[in-house]
């Protein structure tokens, strides 16, 4: 089976940084055995797609190319025979400067996978966006209302993929570290055993066909 793991920063292994977006900040990576993807590659071939910053359909005022509506076909055009596609985005969209709802966040998200899934023939997986946490300077600036906008999220994106046959995990109670939006060892730990019980199901379901 091969496996893209397509996302943003929490993809990418974004360590919690309270200072993250200051002009001098640092970014520091989980090693890669630390990320919730890691394990899919000891059983399967796995691709990892994920960019700090990345949207589902905005731009971004300090990253180039991080528009993923606009990207995609570029992006995906590398991987060949693609089985499943888990889609780890959101969050970025839940930043108050775009003034999205949960509903249009959802309806952009499904759009993107529709794409992605009529140009591989893939799975689609979905990884709801962790509940931001408002209580430090980050979150208070960029994600202003976005905790309660992630439960709505949530709940979104359930509705979204049983409409469209997408498998569904829910992130929206993983461990965020200090910045109140990245995840922490145990947030990945606990994405992980949810991802695995996924592809689980959708091995069971391939032995079932064939």
């Amino acid at each position: 089976m091969n496996i893209l793991c397509y996302g943003d920063s929490n993809t990418w292994g974004y360590m919690p940084n309270i200072n993250g977006y200051s002009k001098n900040a640092i970014m520091k990576q989980y090693n890669k055995e630390d990320c919730w993807w890691y394990d899919l590659a000891k059983n399967y071939n796995l691709f990892v797609n994920g960019l700090c910053g990345r949207c589902i359909a905005h731009e971004n005022k300090w990253l180039e190319n991080r528009n993923a509506s606009k990207t995609i076909l570029e992006d995906i055009k590398n991987y060949k025979y693609i089985d499943v596609v888990i889609l780890q985005l959101g969050t970025n969209d839940c930043k108050s400067e775009y003034g999205d709802s949960a509903d249009k966040i959802a309806y952009n998200l499904q759009i993107l996978a529709s794409i992605i899934q009529k140009n591989t023939n893939s799975r689609i997986i979905i990884i709801s966006p962790s509940q931001i946490v408002e209580n430090n300077a980050i979150t208070k600036k960029y994600y202003q209302g976005a905790s309660e906008k992630c439960i709505q999220l949530d709940k979104c994106l359930y509705k979204m993929c049983l409409n469209n046959n997408f498998l569904f995990v829910s992130g929206l109670n993983l461990n965020l570290g200090e910045d109140g939006e990245h995840l922490t060892l145990l947030g990945h730990q606990q994405l992980k055993e949810k991802i695995t019980e996924k592809i689980n199901m959708l091995e069971k379901d391939s032995e079932r066909i064939f």
